[in-house]
């Protein structure tokens, strides 16, 4: 019997510490409870069991109230109780399923759900005020325990639990890697000032790699102005790429505040990929007028496509207003002939007609017939009808028969109504 039940605690669903249930589980005790031979018992346990999976919390309650008062002596007692506690808590009665959990594990305590137990007690524990569980759980052999109490820590008291995770992730900490992740994972969701320097401390010096890259997500999760400078020195200095662009994320997530660091590590003479990432980044800031400024400098004194192109793309990107003329600028003045075709190619992507009717006035005033062509694919690409009006006058009347025969054939592509009536009436004429 201990064999069938030890089994049967293995594959039943556990409680993550938000009180979620995991399908997976749900699946394999579905698969175990139907391969068993079917009896009163295991048919009432299955019927509560399919209450909890359906979510019907009050249900389910009575179910295991009336499972535990008509097998008090069968195996699947323990896990009973355990589930009745956890619907309890669903429905918001703390006290009662305090209480359920507690016999379980006083009347049962051999059990392997005693564990399961005690981590949801310690979960409830600070809407209960009860602190002395905490405490218990905090001292506990269990990690899964010692991690749900250090959670109800930092909700009933936040200044001790942050001292505590503090600790844990201090050089020569003898805690486990999953203590070590929740630690940090707690101090993020706090955004406390008090947490940078040991989150910097972890990301720049800590030997186990993900626990570093945690750290620096965590710094981007904290919002204080001490966390920003020292990101910006990870992401110029790391000899681990993924640390750097993490580094960089984190950075992006302080938004407007970011911008000068992103563009210093953008000019900076790091990777290409790195510069390429942090333009990115300036890219998604929004409503910050001065990165439009940052970018146009940037491309002016640059040399490297890559890097060009980059910032085209970034510009491309912004929501702020002055980047469609930023776009409108390039694509008319800019020494470079790549940079000039990627504005074009850029101010299309835009999709508005003020970008459209750049596209229009740059053809209008263009010399070169290279280009010329690349405005006459972007125009194609346009949704708007200036752009299809465009197209037609450019079909009928332009000098050149290249560029000619180029605009009826994005007309041909347009999936506009009015495309088919312009070449219906170009075939009737020729």
């Amino acid at each position: 019997m201990k064999t069938v039940l030890l089994t049967l605690q293995v594959l039943l669903i556990t409680v993550v510490s938000t009180g979620t249930v995991r399908a997976q589980g749900l699946e394999k005790l579905n698969r175990f409870v139907q391969s068993q031979a079917p009896s009163a018992a295991a048919s009432a346990f299955r019927e509560a069991r399919d209450l909890i999976g359906n979510g019907e919390w009050a249900k389910a309650e009575a179910r295991f109230n009336r499972f535990i008062a008509e097998f008090p002596k069968d195996r699947d007692v323990p896990p009973a109780l355990y589930w009745l506690a956890y619907a309890m808590k669903q429905q918001n009665k703390f006290q009662e399923a305090d209480a359920t959990l507690l016999r379980l594990i006083e009347q049962y305590s051999s059990s392997q759900w005693v564990t399961d137990a005690g981590a949801m007690r310690v979960e409830m524990a600070p809407r209960l005020k009860n602190t002395q569980v905490i405490e218990q759980g905090v001292t506990a052999t269990n990690e899964e325990i010692r991690l749900a109490a250090l959670q109800s820590l930092f909700e009933a008291r936040p200044e001790r639990g942050t001292a505590m995770a503090i600790d844990i992730l201090k050089a020569g900490s003898s805690s486990s890697r999953l203590m070590r992740e929740g630690a940090i994972e707690l101090l993020a969701d706090t955004e406390s000032r008090e947490a940078v320097p040991i989150l910097l401390e972890v990301a720049q010096k800590d030997s186990d790699v993900r626990l570093r890259r945690k750290a620096v997500e965590a710094l981007g999760e904290i919002q204080d102005s001490s966390a920003l400078e020292p990101l910006k020195a990870l992401a110029l200095q790391s000899n681990d790429i993924f640390i750097a662009r993490a580094a960089l994320e984190a950075l992006a997530e302080h938004e407007s505040a970011a911008g000068p660091f992103l563009i210093e590590v953008a000019r900076s003479s790091a990777a290409v990929e790195l510069r390429m990432e942090a333009i990115e980044q300036l890219g998604e800031l929004e409503n910050d007028p001065t990165v439009v400024d940052e970018l146009m400098k940037l491309i002016a004194s640059e040399k490297d496509l890559r890097i060009q192109r980059a910032l085209v793309e970034a510009l491309e990107e912004s929501e702020v207003p002055k980047a469609q003329a930023a776009l409108a600028e390039l694509a008319s003045k800019s020494s470079s002939i790549e940079v000039r075709r990627s504005a074009i190619e850029a101010l299309a992507e835009r999709e508005d007609e003020a970008s459209a009717q750049s596209l229009i006035q740059l053809y209008d005033t263009e010399k070169d017939e290279r280009v010329k062509s690349t405005i006459i694919e972007a125009l194609g690409e346009s949704e708007q009808k200036v752009a299809l009006r465009k197209l037609t006058e450019i079909a009928l009347r332009d000098p050149s028969v290249r560029l000619r025969k180029q605009a009826l054939e994005e007309i041909a592509d347009s999936d506009d109504p009015d495309a088919y009536k312009f070449l219906e009436e170009v075939l009737k004429k020729n």
